[in-house]
């Protein structure tokens, strides 16, 4: 049981991650093509993968803080979770 839950968790905060990228990537005029290219990548696909989560991509530590200088966004940005009324 604490296994299922643990995992549960990680992939909210997984989701949660991706979700912040892409939301900050957009807010400053970044293509994932541009954010990808900026922080080292060959190309943007695996940026784009580890936005929509597809096949259980995501980003790393090192993604993070890569993406936080280029965007000039706190990493802490990136695990908070919105709040909805």
């Amino acid at each position: 049981m604490i296994d299922d839950e643990l995992d549960t968790y990680s992939n909210i905060v997984l989701d949660t991650v991706s979700f912040n990228v892409k939301k900050h990537r957009k807010a400053k005029g970044f293509t994932q093509m541009q954010l990808a290219l900026d922080i080292g990548m060959s190309g943007g696909a695996y940026l784009g993968r580890a936005e929509l989560r597809k096949a259980n991509h995501h980003f790393n530590i090192v993604h993070l803080a890569k993406i936080s200088k280029v965007l000039n966004v706190p990493i802490a940005k990136f695990f908070e979770v919105e709040e909805y009324e």
